[in-house]
């Protein structure tokens, strides 16, 4: 298994344009992984209003103490 300090030393020995084009294509992917869990959170949210609005959850009040 490569460690991340291998894959450092691999990335320093490449050219400009192509950490440039490593770095485009790893943005990329964070990207769509945050539009995964943003999309998720949203289907949670609607799953859980559903809830409550169908009688299958309540809401409860918080109290400050």
């Amino acid at each position: 298994m490569t460690t991340v300090a291998e894959l450092a030393a691999q990335i320093q020995q490449l050219s400009a344009a192509d950490r440039h084009e490593l770095l485009r294509l790893l943005l990329v992917d964070s990207d769509e992984a945050e539009q995964d869990a943003d999309e998720a959170w949203r289907n949670e949210v609607v799953r859980r209003v559903k809830a409550i609005h169908n009688g299958e959850a309540a809401i409860r009040m918080l109290q400050d103490d």
